[in-house]
Formats: C-alpha cells, sequence, structure tokens
C-alpha cells in the first residue's frame, strides 16, 4: 500500500532532545519535516488508507493496525505453534534540517491480548537507514505483563551509534525503514495439543488493534 499524503505524519520528527543527545543546537529552528512518500507493505498492514486511524503520543503519531488479529491454535500453527504478522513501512521525508542526521531510537508497540499461561507474545523491530541496517530490538512477554487485556512494549533500539546520512541543501532525509513483526507462540502441552491466545481483534475491531509508535532522534551532523 503507497500513501502519497502529507496527513499530519509531518509530527513523526518534531520530537528531539538536546545535542548531542538527539536535538538541534540551542537556538536552532523547530525539526519539522514533511512526508513525501509512505509505501507499507507486509500480513499486518492495513489494506488501503482508510484502514489506518492516526492519533498522536507526545507529538507522535500512533498507527492503528487493524488486521494484525492472530489466534492461536490456527492452521498454519498446528504442527508449530507460532502465529506471526509483519507490516514494513518505508517514509520518504522532505523538508529536513539541513546538516542533521536522524536514527529510530524506539518503537513503542501495544494492544489487547489474550493468553494461556504457557502462551507468548514475541516482538521484533528492525530499522533501517538509507538502505542500511540500523537499530533493532526483540522482546518477549507473557499473560503476567498483560493488564486487564492490554499491553504496551516500549522497544529501544541498538546500537545507538548507527545514524543517517547527513541532510543536504535539497531537505530530502535518507528514507526511514522501519519493519515490526508481532505474533504468538505457543507451548505444546503433554496432550500433543499447544496452549492457546488471541492477539488483536477482526479488521473491524479498532478497540483491539494493534498500536504502533516511533521515536526518532536527530543530532548535528560531525565536522567535517
Amino acid at each position: 500500500m503507497q500513501l502519497n499524503r502529507v496527513w499530519g505524519l509531518g509530527l513523526l520528527l518534531p520530537m528531539v532532545a538536546a545535542a548531542p543527545q538527539g536535538g538541534p543546537p540551542p537556538g536552532a529552528p523547530p525539526v519539522a519535516p514533511t512526508v513525501n512518500n509512505m509505501t507499507m507493505f507486509g500480513t499486518g498492514c492495513p489494506i488501503g488508507g482508510g484502514a489506518i486511524s492516526q492519533v498522536t503520543r507526545n507529538n507522535t503519531p500512533v498507527f492503528v493496525f487493524r488486521e494484525w488479529g492472530i489466534v492461536l491454535p490456527s492452521e498454519e500453527s498446528e504442527e508449530s505453534g507460532t502465529s506471526f504478522k509483519w507490516c514494513n513501512e518505508e517514509i520518504m521525508l522532505g523538508n529536513g534540517p539541513v546538516g542533521m542526521r536522524l536514527r529510530i531510537a524506539s518503537v513503542t508497540v501495544g494492544g489487547w491480548a489474550q493468553l494461556d499461561a504457557g502462551t507468548k507474545i514475541s516482538l521484533q523491530v528492525d530499522t533501517k537507514l538509507g538502505g542500511v541496517e540500523a537499530g533493532a530490538k526483540a522482546s518477549v512477554i507473557g499473560a503476567e505483563d498483560i493488564k486487564d487485556g492490554n499491553f504496551e512494549v516500549n522497544l529501544v533500539t541498538e546500537p545507538t551509534t548507527i545514524w543517517s546520512a547527513c541532510v543536504g541543501p535539497s531537505g530530502d532525509v535518507p528514507q526511514l525503514t522501519v519493519r515490526t513483526t508481532v505474533g504468538l507462540v505457543a507451548t505444546k502441552l503433554e496432550d500433543g495439543s499447544f496452549s492457546k491466545g488471541v492477539l488483536g481483534g477482526n479488521a473491524t475491531d479498532i478497540e483491539r488493534a494493534l498500536r504502533i509508535n516511533f521515536r526518532p532522534a536527530w543530532e548535528p551532523c560531525p565536522a567535517a
């Protein structure tokens, strides 16, 4: 799916910290790029632009994926006891701050789930900057981490030393790629069956949708 609209996603990158940890030097104008293009593909991605709803958290957008419903057991998990979905987001930004570079500092994933004691939620985020592999993080949570049917995991990417190329005079930012993989992993029981679990709802259930929010960090480019 390809989105060519600037639909409030300019909120994606105003969030900065003090240099050198991730922001512009004192007195610099705010970082507020525009989104020139955004492409999504994967088993968990929405079909058509209307399938994404957008809210904001800490001035950055939260993407809502209603298609991320997973149920264990299922036909695809009968032998392995696992079921995963993923979504790849490729984002092209313009009007970037000349002389700055960025990385994806963290990705927060949350939603609704109901798990047997032996079933886990597996989460993985991988990022690329200009096509170059950058920060990544994985985590696993269980039923004890779900409160009132809801979970939320903040994946802080590592390493923190890989940054994009510098933004040049055109203001074009190197392409950002964020791939998020979320699924269920069951335990095989004594009778040969697997523990059960449900993550997310169906495509019309916005209340149980998976929510993904990623936070960038900026810093001035090193002196030549």
